[in-house]
């Protein structure tokens, strides 16, 4: 099996792997030569069997289990570093995952504030979301044992620190595109359309007319929505610029335009005009005469 080569530590934040003393890398060659005679001989690792070190935190035997009908198998053990007096901790998992019940107020406040630096609202954490927080780390600690990767959960904890100050120093751009739609009243699809019947039929339209164009105004509109970009600029969570784009969308203008366009469809357009144009033109001839 192959041992750690450094420690964090146990009861209260994570550590580099490496400096040991010389006492504790023999501590912990001792260790690594117990599992050793452990998986050949069966014993436990803790006690004459397994050859424990003085000094050195027991793991109890809990690193191995029985599954009826398909024999032993190694169950991973949970490396949790250096503890205090140099002893070197190893324990299965339901022993590690325990210790949080077993932790004293300072161990409690640094755990505490280990997971607010790992972007944990501990605030609002009940007891047993933060005991179930403490397992999973105990449980990513134990699977990297299972690859020959040392780690304590204080360290994997560590590492999710790391990672989380380093994504406040990260630029970032937010690209956001939302839409809008003007859709026209029945008021004022009456107010577009009365305006260009007026100046081109010579007469108010009726309530059908009305009604038939704010339908044609109404599909236009929701067809050709307004799209605003939003780009905002980061560092971390802080926003640093941020602009805006619209673009799209049915003008005024063009809501005139499209109750003139329904206007001249209909068949009065030409005859008024006709009418109108004619006597536009006598009234010139009788002023020029």
């Amino acid at each position: 099996m192959t041992t750690p080569t450094g420690g964090g530590n146990a009861g209260g934040g994570a550590g580099g792997m490496g400096g040991l003393s010389p006492r504790q890398q023999q501590q912990q060659n001792e260790f690594g030569a117990a599992v050793e005679r452990r998986s050949r001989t069966g014993g436990s690792v803790g006690g004459a069997a397994g050859g424990l070190a003085p000094g050195m935190i027991d793991i109890y035997g809990t690193h191995t289990k029985t599954d009826t009908g398909h024999g032993s198998a190694k169950a991973p053990i949970v490396y949790l570093g250096t503890g205090p007096g140099s002893n070197i901790a190893y324990m299965g998992v339901d022993d590690a995952i325990n210790m949080y019940y077993k932790w004293d107020t300072k161990t409690k406040n640094r755990y505490l504030s280990q997971l607010s630096l790992a972007g944990y609202d501990t605030g609002s954490m009940k007891d047993d979301e933060l005991a179930s927080v403490w397992a999973k780390y105990v449980t990513s600690a134990a699977r990297y044992s299972l690859a020959g990767k040392w780690a304590s959960p204080w360290e994997i904890m560590g590492k999710d620190i790391a990672q989380r100050e380093a994504a406040a120093k990260t630029p970032k751009t937010i690209t956001q595109t939302a839409k809008s739609y003007n859709i026209s009243t029945a008021a004022d699809a009456q107010a577009l359309f009365q305006g260009a019947a007026q100046t081109l039929l010579g007469r108010d339209p009726t309530k059908s007319e009305i009604s038939r164009f704010k339908s044609v105004l109404n599909k236009y509109e929701q067809a050709n929505p307004s799209v605003t970009t939003t780009t905002s600029n980061y560092i971390g969570s802080d926003l640093q610029s941020q602009t805006s784009k619209t673009t799209g969308g049915v003008s005024a203008a063009s809501q005139q335009l499209m109750a003139q366009e329904q206007a001249k469809k209909n068949p009065e357009y030409g005859a008024y005009q006709a009418a109108t144009n004619g006597m536009n033109w006598l009234m010139e001839m009788i002023g020029g005469g």
